[in-house]
């Protein structure tokens, strides 16, 4: 069942009394009643250009938000073994201990306590989504990134090192809830011909801000300056929080939830670029109208509502696409390059300097897919992207067991790659294609939060996996990845320059008997 009644389901709909005040608010606005009912209006057919307040609108977003995310997981990369060297001084003069301290898992909790706050900052990121709208909820953000930020920089001049992971900890919350808002955001306020493409916007500022942090890691790849690494995340979050007062709430968001008319109108005139009584914007206006009807007749959706009724297979389809992007080994993949480097005779600044080269190809790849995911389709860029993982990782057990280095390298490049080309995008925008807005920043929340906690399940699982069976550990994401390929191609269904309503018929159709 669809939640946007189509204009031939209204003479069908048990919704009279959200009829008669359609038909009275059509006559008043100079619209006749025939052509409120008759007109089947075609998301296709409304405004598509780029205009400043869409670029200003997005470069903020993922300026801000996306930049501290990527930033924030590549930070402390380059320099870790200075981290650690602190971490163990740190740890002798707090416990007074001349025993060799426990570095591998103070080192490793610091990963794990950025992962477990993203997993709850992306639960919670609805909750601040429907209180605050899209806009409220990324300035309140801000303040987890300057706090985490200045936590993890004046860590190294103490000896409390539990002030650093407090910092991380502060900083996943920060990246759980941009992982889950931004890609919902930007989405909203786009064109339906360009939503995929700037869809793919938040995951290419996270790939460029991983490679900025290795930069600047270079910088600063020293005992006494490292912790000025962690001191630049306070500049996109200062950019973001001065940047937000020029930026345009989503007028879907304004007239969805907040039930504001004429603020959706005005906001969406601006948006688009022209005069508020533009026919193409009235018409636009209109179509969120609908959805907002449909929804205002409907239950408040909270999470747990999610897996039942109607919700149950989109609601998998959002959550298998977050857990099949961490379950398919990304991380592994990339934690596991170093040592490959290593293997391959590349040691000190040129592994540094190769790190940085995959992290340039992952940027490429991304730009790349920009472009792509309008002119392909979702469907094809991931079942393109899953299959070369797929391949790479297949070669890479045998790469490794033949000890043949360079084709190791080769692969782990080709793993990334392909990962770039839409597995890495496409999951966290999906979800605003396949859900309604009342729905979405409970689905969003619940899909991320499947995602940060897979990244978790894995950053727990490999080390102790790859210590025991090598590098036969990467046949289980193999696994994953065959599964992916499978769900995908039988069920998923495609959503490029689709309305909501074509979709959920889409998705009726493809889904197992079993929902």
């Amino acid at each position: 069942m669809s939640p946007i009644m189509s204009p031939e389901s209204y003479d069908k709909s048990p919704e009279k009394k959200l009829q008669f005040a359609d038909l009275e608010e059509s006559a008043g606005s100079g619209r006749s009643v025939s052509s409120s009912l008759s007109d089947e209006i075609d998301p296709r057919s409304l405004i598509t250009k780029a205009t400043p307040a869409l670029v200003l609108a997005v470069i903020v977003a993922c300026v801000g938000s996306s930049f501290v995310f990527g930033y924030a997981l590549g930070e402390t990369n380059v320099p870790s073994r200075y981290i650690q060297e602190w971490l163990n001084e740190s740890h002798r003069e707090l416990t007074g201990s001349t025993a060799e301290p426990p570095i591998d898992f103070i080192w490793s909790s610091s990963v794990s306590v950025f992962a477990i706050g993203a997993m709850i900052g992306s639960m919670i990121s609805g909750f601040l989504a429907d209180k605050l709208g899209w806009k409220g909820c990324l300035c309140f953000n801000n303040l987890f990134g300057i706090l985490g930020s200045v936590l993890m920089f004046i860590a190294p001049f103490t000896i409390h090192y539990y002030l650093f992971h407090m910092g991380r900890w502060i900083i996943g919350l920060n990246a759980g809830i941009a992982s889950s808002v931004v890609p919902m955001f930007v989405t909203e306020l786009s064109p339906l011909k360009w939503r995929g493409a700037i869809g793919t916007l938040p995951q290419l500022m996270v790939t460029i801000s991983i490679l900025v942090s290795q930069g600047v890691g270079l910088i600063f790849n020293d005992r006494d300056r490292f912790q000025w690494i962690f001191a630049v995340t306070i500049i996109p979050c200062v950019f973001q929080v001065v940047g937000l007062f020029f930026v345009i709430e989503s007028p879907k968001f304004t007239l969805t939830i907040r039930g504001d008319r004429e603020k959706a109108l005005s906001d969406l005139a601006r948006l688009r670029n022209v005069d508020k009584n533009h026919p193409l914007v009235q018409r636009e206006l209109e179509l969120i109208s609908r959805e907002a009807r449909a929804i205002r007749s409907e239950p408040k959706v909270r999470i747990f509502n999610l897996l039942q009724g109607r919700f149950i297979w989109p609601t998998f389809l959002a959550c298998f696409l977050q857990a099949a992007q961490q379950l398919t080994g990304i991380n592994a993949a990339m934690f596991y390059s170093t040592q490959i480097f290593e293997k391959s005779g590349l040691s000190g600044n040129t592994a540094i300097y190769a790190t940085l080269g995959m992290g340039a190809a992952n940027v490429l790849m991304t730009i790349l897919s920009f472009v792509l995911v309008e002119k392909l389709g979702r469907r094809t860029l991931l079942l393109i992207g899953k299959t070369g993982m797929l391949i790479a990782t297949i070669v890479l057990i045998i790469a490794i067991r033949s000890e043949i280095y360079w084709l190791c390298i080769v692969m782990v490049v080709f793993f990334v790659i392909s990962f770039a080309t839409g597995p890495g995008s496409i999951p966290f925008f999906y979800v605003s294609e396949v859900f309604a807005s009342n729905v979405r920043a409970s689905a969003s929340a619940l899909a991320t939060a499947t995602n940060w906690t897979c990244n978790v399940l894995v950053g727990l699982a490999f080390p102790p996996l790859q210590g025991l069976i090598h590098e036969f550990v990467f046949l289980f994401f193999a696994v994953f990845l065959l599964i992916a390929i499978l769900v995908i191609l039988m069920w998923l269904p495609e959503t490029k320059g689709k309305s909501l309503e074509e979709v959920e018929k889409s998705m009726e159709k493809r889904k197992p008997k079993c929902f």
